[in-house]
């Protein structure tokens, strides 16, 4: 009876022990909980090495014409004489004869001019005839300066002057009667036609020199800066691109020495030699667009116009793939990319973010993916540092060109 007793509990022990295994077997396994790293963030970038580059600026301007005159007759009349041919555009030479006033009232007031001048020489001649007679006939008594007659000598001297000086008036009216270019010029206007009655001061053409044409281009601070060193050492290259698209080569004529009062702007002005002489000519008074080629930077940078941020700086990734943001000089700016020269370690080459964000901070570890063309010709160096992070799926990237843009 004992045994049996024994035999049953023993058997109940392992029941229970059964089923604590089985209960144990059955539960569910809590999941196991691992602490994972948040991922970089990606982040596109353009591989960039120094280059050769020549920097350019193209500033907008307005042409001038220089030496602007309006020629007008100096005294009453009728034209008669037009040369027909002079429209506006035409080239005149210095000297060329261009319209004449009739003579006959000219001529008439010449010939009294002449007439007044003969009168007083013989006035004078009489006068200074009264003093020779006049002297030896005084007695010692009488030595007034009336009696010697020299105030009646000094009138008709002064008679004689004025007469002369109403002469060459009456010339240079008869010279001013021949209308003739003054320089080298263009017809801007005309205004009279053949037979026209004219008044003293009425205008006949408007003419301006031919040889140069003046081109009037303000210059903000930031871009003085940059252009009065290359100004002085006299190392621009300078073009003048009209409406049509054509290029004319210019020169610095002077520098403004003022500023303008309400842009508080500097002005140079350039000049064009010659722009009348092509058909298609620079006419004043037209908008064009200014060319400025500076001295070749060794150390540029080519970056695309997205890289550089709203306050000019440019975010670059380092070696730990951690963000950066340099400062930079801006060289020049075509339709394409941006030529920048960095601060810091300006032949250095850079990864730089092409598309930065306003949250980004610098030291923030991101995940580069090499986004544009680089070119083959970088160095060893540089390959070797980006080989490292590119992924085998872009395999066709690319090294940037490190040719001399121009």
């Amino acid at each position: 009876m004992k045994y049996k007793n024994i035999l049953a509990i023993g058997l109940g022990l392992f029941a229970v022990f059964v089923a604590l295994v089985v209960v144990d077997e059955l539960a569910v396994a809590e999941p196991v909980t691992q602490s994972k790293l948040a991922p970089k963030q990606p982040v596109s970038v353009v591989v960039v090495s120094p280059q050769p580059h020549t920097p350019s600026l193209t500033l907008l301007g307005n042409t001038r014409a220089r030496h602007v005159t309006q020629l007008r007759v100096s005294s009453n009349g009728q034209l008669a004489w037009l040369d027909t041919s002079l429209e506006p555009g035409t080239l005149v030479s210095e000297g060329a004869p261009l319209a004449k006033l009739d003579m006959t009232h000219l001529a008439s007031e010449l010939a009294q001019a002449q007439s007044r001048v003969r009168h007083a020489e013989l006035a004078l001649e009489q006068q200074l005839h009264e003093q020779a007679v006049a002297l030896r006939m005084l007695s010692e008594n009488n030595q007034s300066s009336y009696a010697k007659r020299e105030p009646q000598v000094a009138a008709a001297e002064s008679d004689l002057t004025q007469a002369r000086l109403a002469l060459q008036s009456t010339n240079k009216l008869v010279q001013e009667a021949h209308i003739t270019a003054p320089f080298n010029a263009v017809v801007l206007s005309r205004t009279v036609s053949p037979s026209d009655w004219l008044s003293a001061g009425e205008a006949l053409f408007e003419v301006a020199s031919s040889a140069s044409i003046d081109v009037e281009m303000p210059i903000s601070d930031p871009i003085w800066g940059k252009l009065l060193p290359q100004l002085q050492a006299n190392a621009v290259t300078i073009d003048v691109i009209d409406r049509s698209g054509k290029h004319w080569p210019a020169q610095v004529r002077f520098i403004d020495p003022k500023v303008d009062l309400t842009t508080r702007q500097r002005q140079v002005v350039l000049k064009v030699a010659n722009p009348y002489q092509e058909l298609v000519s620079l006419m004043p008074n037209q908008p064009v667009q200014v060319s400025i080629r500076m001295l070749s930077e060794p150390l540029s940078f080519q970056v695309p116009h997205s890289a550089m941020t709203r306050d000019g700086f440019i975010w670059t990734i380092n070696e730990e793939n951690s963000l950066q943001k340099e400062a930079v000089e801006v060289l020049s700016k075509n339709d394409e990319f941006t030529y920048v020269r960095f601060a810091n370690l300006p032949d250095k080459a850079r990864k730089v973010v092409e598309y930065p964000l306003l949250s980004m901070l610098v030291g923030t570890e991101v995940s580069p993916e090499i986004s544009s063309e680089i070119s083959s010709e970088i160095s060893s160096e540089i390959s070797s540092e980006i080989s490292s992070e590119i992924s085998p799926k872009s395999n066709s990237v690319r090294l940037v060109s490190r040719e001399e843009s121009q």
